[in-house]
């Protein structure tokens, strides 16, 4: 059994996207369970589409806030394989309580300077939760990245500076394939006509987390 928690301290990197990515895929061959923690509800959302779309979501899916995050999960988590929690985008009791007790916290940054400066907080909050967890094991992923330019790499050079966060050697680029997939409660290797390359990222993504649990 293992806890990941995707999140981060800046809203809008598309940690949802990731979170019911990560959902789908891992539910396809072991039972999961997808919390939601997030206030604004964006995975229950996703969730809710996925039960219009499917006669079985294949995974179960919960909301929960603050300290329940703790005690529910703690009694939950022995029932399934894996537990993945959507920890929205801000420092929240909900977020640090789901990083108690995660094996894995999986932050996510888009390849601009103002996701970037959060680095730092990003950093403090996994040095505090680590006297809490001594082996929460912290990664970091580029999400939304551009299809040309420096600015991934770039981006991914400051990540690679941190000495608390590992880079995943992978990034996840910015396609209309996860907005469609996302919003009708698919994950993009679900979605026809299906786009070889976000299915590629998302299968590396899940190659480079599996590598690490």
């Amino acid at each position: 059994m293992k806890v990941i928690t995707i999140g981060g301290q800046k809203g809008g990197t598309g940690k949802t996207t990731i979170a019911a990515e990560l959902a789908v895929n891992l539910s396809k061959d072991s039972s999961l369970l997808f919390v939601d923690t997030d206030p604004q509800a964006s995975s229950t959302d996703f969730c809710n589409s996925r039960r219009d779309e499917l006669p079985d979501i294949g995974f179960t899916a919960i909301q929960l806030q603050e300290k329940a995050v703790l005690t529910e999960v703690s009694k939950l988590k022995e029932h399934y394989d894996y537990v993945v929690i959507d920890a929205g985008g801000y420092d929240t009791a909900s977020q640090r309580y789901a990083l108690s007790i995660s094996d894995i916290y999986l932050s996510v940054f888009k390849p601009e300077s103002l996701a970037l400066w959060t680095l730092e907080n990003v950093e403090k909050t996994i040095e505090e939760m680590s006297l809490a967890n001594p082996s929460l094991k912290a990664y970091s992923l580029l999400n939304l990245g551009w299809p040309s330019g420096s600015d991934n790499e770039e981006s991914a050079e400051i990540l690679r500076e941190s000495e608390l966060i590992n880079l995943l050697p992978c990034v996840i680029q910015r396609r209309k394939a996860f907005c469609d997939a996302t919003g009708r409660g698919l994950s993009v290797t679900e979605r026809t006509p299906k786009d070889s390359k976000a299915v590629a990222e998302i299968e590396e993504l899940l190659s480079n987390l599996k590598g690490e649990l």
